[in-house]
């Protein structure tokens, strides 16, 4: 796959040939709706409303639970591979329990071992599957 840096509209294609395909596979959540996917510049610009904020540890994209949305952060995708795992790794967070995602962190899990995070991590190995639907698959 090329190593070539997204801008926006990059990005909302891969989203729209690939998205469609992620739900029909994995399916709704007991109590949402589908989420929606937002691409912001970063985390920091998104939170503070600033055009052009900058932070030192940008995350790459994050589910959000209120607004049932996936949100990826522009300026940390890499390339079409990336995209797709960040979708599928939120995905698999919008899958899981809000109360048990709490829990294991009140249980002492921290990100690196959390079971929710490990099995979204485990998600993205499926991004080849829906890079074939953009015609690549390495």
């Amino acid at each position: 796959m090329k190593m070539k840096k997204l801008n926006k509209t990059n990005i909302q294609s891969i989203i729209d040939t690939v998205y469609p395909n992620i739900k029909a596979d994995y399916g709704l959540a007991k109590i949402y709706g589908f989420p929606k996917v937002e691409i912001h510049r970063n985390i920091y610009e998104m939170a503070s409303g600033i055009e052009g904020m900058m932070g030192e540890d940008n995350a790459q994209a994050n589910y959000c639970r209120h607004s049932n949305t996936i949100q990826l952060f522009q300026t940390e995708i890499k390339d079409a591979k990336h995209v797709i795992q960040c979708l599928l790794h939120e995905y698999r967070h919008y899958l899981q329990s809000a109360t048990w995602f709490k829990r294991y962190y009140a249980m002492g899990y921290e990100y690196t071992n959390h079971p929710y995070e490990l099995a979204a991590k485990e998600e993205e190995k499926n991004w080849k599957k829906y890079a074939e639907l953009l015609g690549e698959s390495k």
